[in-house]
């Protein structure tokens, strides 16, 4: 019989799985689904997003997707609002994207304090797109960006274009040309990897039929580790985005779950289980060296990098109760406890920036994102509502992604550092979990 979540299945397995031991019990009672926190709304910037303006034949279902795209990236970021296109005065002027050929005063006069702006033409299958963001207040153009690829990537072009935008106005790129992948029985019954992008399109990548669980992404963000049970047993795979080519990986290795690539590319850290104990093991397949990061009878699952690879993150039992420690990539380095509040933290997830280390932890019954100083510190509570698990960040180290049980299958949640702005990504059918956000793409 399928089992019906990996949680359920894992709890059931017969392997002494660490990772399971640790697994976050999903609530033990429902509680009422909320969308959006919008604390942080009442300071979003009013921004007018207009349809790109053909330079030769016009298509409008390409302009109309360039303009929803980008207007959701930015409304998603809780930094701006939207102004309503139905208010628009007028549109791109023509003549090349200066300002002085806007009339800053029709964007005033609808609210808007920045407007985006921008001229495409498309030439057989290729499509070249300029953009520019312009301050309405002051009467300037503040950046514009170039695009020009296949048509088919007018959807990466409007992501860019909203990176670029949060770029001009905050001096740090947005997160939205990126993926994230997750788990989900969605379109049936087994636990498949999926990729999310934030233009509303889900992939599934696998076809294992069984139970997939902790995806993680390779360092160029071409290809995806994660544990499968196909074969009965948790065993290591990979597979690339790119033609869906697929691997098995630590073949000899016994259990092995959760595999992180070290930020240099070079090896690999992963939980595996021995003789009833779980430990962090380091594998270099180049050099098919394997060293034993951790020698403890407490379980040591989660494995996850800072920035550098100086450093890992990952959960333990050793102090009695599953904590997050961190400790150098060397057999027999000293862990440093981070979590001591509560009885159960576990999950961790550094943050691309190397400021912050997001965790799952136990109130109540429910489990609650935190984030933590990666050196330690008090930690922040974002989540307050349903039970959410497996925080990732975004590639700009702005927010998290998670998943929410909150009386019925999880879905994908995104939240910002202060927990005040909160949107959810995933809907539909389907029980999605276990995200990884990945780098921005080339």
């Amino acid at each position: 019989m399928e089992p019906s979540s990996s949680r359920r299945l894992s709890t059931a397995a017969s392997v002494a799985l660490a990772a399971v031991l640790f697994a976050i019990p999903r609530s033990l009672h429902a509680a009422p689904l909320h969308g959006e926190i919008s604390g942080a709304g009442s300071n979003r910037t009013p921004i007018a997003v207009v349809r790109l303006a053909p330079i030769s034949a016009p298509e409008p279902a390409l302009e109309e997707e360039f303009r929803r795209i980008v207007a959701d990236d930015l409304e998603i970021s809780g930094l701006y609002k939207v102004v309503d296109p139905a208010s628009y005065i007028e549109g791109v002027p023509p003549g090349p994207l200066g300002p002085e050929h806007v009339n800053f005063l029709n964007w005033q006069a609808v609210g808007a304090r920045g407007v985006v702006l921008g001229h495409y033409e498309k030439t057989g299958s290729d499509l070249a797109v300029e953009v520019a963001y312009l301050d309405v207040g002051a009467h300037s153009m503040v950046g514009g960006k170039r695009f020009r690829g296949p048509a088919s990537d007018v959807a990466r072009m409007a992501h860019r274009t909203a990176d670029a935008v949060m770029e001009f106005t905050t001096g740090t790129p947005g997160p939205f040309d990126s993926r994230i992948a997750f788990v989900s029985n969605r379109g049936g019954f087994a636990k498949e990897i999926n990729v999310f992008t934030f233009d509303g399109e889900i992939t599934r990548v696998t076809n294992h039929h069984t139970v997939t669980m902790a995806p993680s992404w390779s360092v160029d963000s071409g290809s995806i580790v994660f544990t499968s049970f196909r074969g009965g047993a948790p065993s290591l795979y990979s597979v690339t985005l790119a033609g869906r080519a697929e691997k098995q990986l630590a073949t000899k290795m016994g259990v092995n779950v959760g595999g992180a690539w070290k930020p240099d590319g070079s090896s690999l850290a992963l939980a595996r289980e021995e003789g009833g104990n779980t430990d962090i093991y380091l594998l270099n397949f180049a050099s098919q060296e394997q060293k034993r990061l951790t020698d403890h009878w407490g379980i040591d699952v989660d494995p996850a990098w800072n920035p550098d690879g100086s450093r890992l993150a990952f959960c333990s039992s050793r102090g009695g109760t599953p904590q997050v420690y961190t400790m150098a990539p060397s057999p027999g380095s000293e862990a440093t406890r981070i979590t001591f509040g509560g009885s159960y933290n576990c999950a961790p997830s550094w943050s691309p920036d190397g400021h912050w280390i997001a965790y799952a932890g136990r109130v109540g019954r429910d489990f609650h994102i935190f984030i933590v100083p990666a050196t330690g510190g008090e930690p922040r509570q974002l989540t307050f509502t349903g039970s959410n698990e497996d925080p990732t960040w975004s590639p700009d180290s702005r927010y998290v992604v998670f998943a929410r049980e909150a009386g019925g299958d999880r879905k994908l949640y995104l939240v910002d550092l202060t927990g005040r702005w909160e949107r959810e990504l995933t809907t539909g059918k389907g029980d999605d979990s276990s995200p990884s956000w990945s780098k921005r793409l080339d």
